[in-house]
């Protein structure tokens, strides 16, 4: 082989190496790249875990940190996790005595139904709040309040429930004291009622013990004298002493039924005959005034859910607020009007009852103090009737009010649900 082609050979050769050499040296460059993206990625990941075992842990902390009961809680009702307060709160000592556990073995068997249909709607997609009745693993009985929110997955589905529950026990055992002390507040009241209507009650009681002792003394002497020829000729005057009985027993049950102490017994109570028994027993001590007492009840009103007796309390003390207030104030005319009417023009709709005066009225910049505790016009009151009647109406979901009349005086307004309304919100 000539030189030249020798030196030809060589150059190629040395070309090629160098290319050789070159794709080397790239190929390491972008290997060393690639390490160093893939070191880059290992740092960044395990900087990412790292922060997710931090956040994990600060959000733990909080978990276990917070005072009120937290649970998380799958769909068929097993507890997934739940804090130290959520412990205490159900009378566990460890997480496995109630982790792993239906959550329904601590719920009162009577809100069982209630607690699952809670469940129900949290789990399609609904945050609510409800009241229920536990039976704690150590044996006690508590009132709990649970706000309970769905937990979603990354596709939107819920996955789990987030309970948020606190102990409302002692706030119950106050509401329950306060029910009670209002309670007997209202049945003094109706005494120191039953006290000032003495004389309305004697003349109820009059008339028919006199009719009585009339009808007998008229059917004694007809014995006496022969007038009877039969049996038969007594009938009626018998009669007539058993229906004038059976009035003056109606006047002493209602009197002890009034002031008896008792719990409230919710009925379907109908307004319009406790409208005229109220206003039966005014009727004298009206009179008496000088004060015309004039009833306006619409037929057929709904029912409503309420104890008559505490219905009647608040009609008797309107009423009589009415007929004090314009004897006070030598008012003249001196009306009392009662209405009792149906509101939103169905049978499901509210029933209002409105007591109107021609009275002095009320100034508008009082018209909500008097229905506070002790607040009274009157030189002798106590203050107690108008907040008595406002606890009573509101505690069976309605509402009071005090106004002006038009043309003079005040009017007091209340109004309750129907009972097939007030059926449905519960």
């Amino acid at each position: 082989m000539s030189p030249d082609a020798l030196w030809l050979l060589a150059v190629a050769g040395g070309g090629a190496l160098a290319a050789l050499v070159m794709v080397l040296v790239v190929a390491l460059v972008r290997l060393h790249e690639a390490e160093q993206r893939v070191r880059d990625k290992d740092a960044a990941h395990e900087a990412m875990l790292e922060r997710l075992r931090v956040g994990e842990v600060r959000l733990r902390a909080i978990f276990e940190s917070v005072p009120e009961c937290v649970k998380l809680q799958a769909a068929d009702g097993t507890v997934l996790d739940i804090n130290p307060a959520g412990l205490r709160l159900v009378g566990a000592t460890r997480p496995g005595d109630i982790v792993g556990r239906r959550i329904d073995t601590i719920v009162a068997p009577e809100h069982q139904a209630l607690y699952r249909e809670q469940m129900r709607r949290v789990f399609d997609g609904e945050s609510v709040a409800y009241e229920y009745r536990s039976l704690t693993l150590d044996g006690r009985s508590r009132w709990l309040h649970t706000h309970a929110v769905p937990l979603r997955d990354a596709h939107g589905g819920v996955h789990a429930l987030l309970g948020i529950t606190r102990d409302i026990t002692e706030d119950r055992q106050a509401e329950e004291q306060a029910r009670r002390h209002q309670t007997e507040l209202a049945r003094v009241a109706r005494l120191s009622t039953m006290g000032e209507m003495a004389t309305g009650i004697a003349h109820e009681l009059n008339q028919p013990l006199a009719a009585i002792a009339n009808f007998a003394r008229g059917s004694l002497r007809r014995v006496r004298s022969g007038d009877a020829v039969g049996a038969l000729d007594l009938v009626a005057p018998l009669e007539e002493i058993c229906q004038q009985a059976d009035r003056a027993g109606e006047v002493i049950r209602h009197v002890r039924d009034f002031v008896r102490k008792r719990e409230p017994v919710l009925v379907a109570a109908d307004l319009g005959p406790i409208v005229r028994s109220v206003a039966r027993f005014a009727e004298l001590e009206a009179r008496q005034q000088g004060v015309a007492l004039q009833l306006d009840i619409a037929p057929a009103l709904p029912r409503v859910q309420a104890d008559p007796i505490m219905i009647e309390q608040v009609v008797g003390n309107l009423v009589r607020n009415a007929i004090e207030a314009m004897a006070e104030a030598q008012s003249s005319p001196r009306e009392v009007r009662v209405r009792a009417r149906t509101l939103d023009g169905g049978a499901d709709g509210a029933v209002e009852v409105e007591v109107a005066d021609t009275g002095p009225g009320i100034d508008a910049t009082r018209r909500e103090q008097v229905f506070d505790p002790f607040y009274s016009t009157k030189p002798e009151g106590v203050g107690m009737g108008l907040s008595i009647s406002r606890s009573i109406v509101e505690a069976l979901g309605g509402s009071i009010r005090a106004g002006a009349r038009d043309g003079g005086g005040a009017v007091f307004v209340f109004t309750l649900p129907a009972a097939a309304a007030r059926e449905r919100v519960a």
